[in-house]
C-alpha cells in the first residue's frame, strides 16, 4: 500500500477532516495522521454527533484506528487529553512523537499580542514551532510531558508508519488549512498560517519520502471561506445573506470558526487559485465540498444520480478546468452528508463536445 495525503486548496476549512473520514470509513484498520496544531479544528460525525477535532485525526469509527500526532505538530497537552477523553480511545491507539513541541500558556499570550493585525486564532501554535527553531535546551516536546506518556505511547512516529505501509498498511495524512495560507507559497503574506500547508509539505512534517506517497486528494468548497476579521484579501468576497439567495435555502445559515467562534468570511469559487493549487500539490484526485450551498435541493443526498444539473455541471466544469476527477462531493455539514461520485464519462462527453 501507498500513503494518501488530504491536503486544502483554498483557505482552510474545506472539508477535510470529513474526506479522511470517508476514506477511513471504508478501511479495516487505518493509520491516520494528523499534521498543524490545536489552531484549526475538524468536524466529523461520531455516533450522530458533530464533534470538532483540533488534535486527533478525524475518523468516525474511532475504536478502529490508529491516531498519530506527526513529528512537526504543536502539541496543546489540555486539548489532546480532552480530545482523548470525549472519544474513550485505548491507549495504545494514540501515538504521540516525541519531537512534537508543546504549546504553553505564554505562547498563547504572545499570540495574543502580536498577531491581532493579521486574524490569527492566537492558539500558541505559530510561538510554539518558533520556539521550537531556536533550539534551545529549555523547550519543551512531547517527550517531556508526564501527562501524555500516561494516555499516549509516546514514540517515533514515522518508523510505524514505514513499517505499517511496508505490510501493506493503510496510511491517511490529514492536512491542515488550506494551500492559500501556506506560510511558504500562499500569495498574501503575512495574510498566512506558521507553517507549510502543501502535500509535500505534509510529508516533510510526518516523515514520509515522497516515493510513499500515491495518493492526493485536494478538498475545495463551492464557495471558499476564511477566519473573519482582517484575514488578508478575499477575492469576489459575498454575504451569507447572497449565499441563501443563490441556493434556495429557506434561511440564512452562517458559518463560524470553530476553534475562535468567529463569523467567516465567504466569496465566490475562484477557479484561477484552485488551478494554481493544483500546480503546487498534483492531486491525483478532489473533493468538492458544499453542493448544498450551490442548490439548496442537493442538501443530503448520497446518490450522485439525484444531483441538480448545477451541481453535475459545476463538478464537471472543475474537472474540465483541471483534468483532475472529482471522487468526493459534500451535500451537508454531517460526514456522511455526501456522494462518492465518477464523472469521467460525462467529462469525456463535454470534451468531445467542446473539441
Amino acid at each position: 500500500m501507498a500513503a494518501t495525503i488530504v491536503v486544502g486548496g483554498q483557505y482552510g476549512s474545506e472539508g477535510k477532516g470529513k474526506v479522511v473520514a470517508l476514506l477511513a470509513s471504508r478501511l479495516d484498520a487505518p493509520w491516520l495522521v494528523r499534521c498543524g496544531g490545536p489552531n484549526s479544528g475538524h468536524t466529523v460525525t461520531i455516533q450522530g454527533k458533530e464533534v470538532i477535532l483540533r488534535q486527533v485525526p478525524s475518523c468516525s469509527e474511532p475504536h478502529n484506528a490508529t491516531f498519530c500526532l506527526a513529528a512537526g505538530c504543536a502539541i496543546d497537552e489540555s486539548v489532546l487529553l480532552a480530545e482523548l477523553n470525549l472519544l474513550n480511545v485505548d491507549r495504545e491507539q494514540i501515538i504521540v512523537d516525541p519531537r512534537c513541541v508543546i504549546v504553553t500558556e505564554q505562547d498563547r499570550q504572545a499570540e495574543r499580542e502580536e498577531l491581532q493585525g493579521i486574524a490569527s486564532t492566537c492558539s500558541g501554535t505559530g510561538a510554539a514551532l518558533i520556539r521550537r527553531m531556536t533550539r534551545k535546551s529549555d523547550v519543551r516536546l512531547a517527550r517531556r510531558s508526564d501527562a501524555l506518556r500516561a494516555r499516549c505511547r509516546v514514540e517515533p512516529v514515522a518508523p510505524l508508519l514505514h513499517r505499517t505501509l511496508d505490510c501493506d498498511g493503510n496510511v491517511i495524512v490529514e492536512g491542515t488549512q488550506g494551500f492559500a495560507l501556506s506560510l511558504l507559497h500562499g500569495p498574501d503574506y503575512p495574510f498566512v498560517t506558521s507553517r507549510d500547508t502543501t502535500a509535500a509539505g505534509f510529508a516533510m512534517e510526518v516523515g514520509l519520502s515522497p516515493r510513499l506517497v500515491e495518493n492526493i486528494i485536494m478538498v475545495m468548497r463551492t464557495f471558499p471561506i476564511r477566519v473573519g476579521g482582517a484575514s488578508g484579501p478575499f477575492a469576489n468576497e459575498i454575504s451569507w445573506e447572497e449565499i441563501q439567495s443563490i441556493s434556495g435555502a429557506p434561511e440564512v445559515v452562517p458559518e463560524y470558526t470553530s476553534v475562535t467562534k468567529r463569523l467567516r468570511r465567504v466569496a465566490k469559487f475562484d477557479m484561477e487559485l484552485v488551478k494554481i493549487a493544483c500546480q503546487y500539490n498534483r492531486p491525483t484526485g478532489l473533493a468538492v465540498m458544499g453542493l448544498d450551498r450551490l442548490d439548496y435541493r442537493n442538501t443530503e443526498l448520497k446518490d450522485p444520480d439525484q444531483l441538480t444539473d448545477r451541481a453535475q455541471a459545476f463538478l464537471c466544469n472543475v474537472e474540465l478546468a483541471t483534468g483532475l476527477r472529482v471522487q468526493f462531493a459534500g451535500t451537508g455539514f454531517s460526514t456522511f452528508d455526501a456522494v462518492s461520485i465518477d464523472f469521467k464519462s460525462r467529462h469525456s462527453e463535454i470534451a468531445y463536445a467542446r473539441s
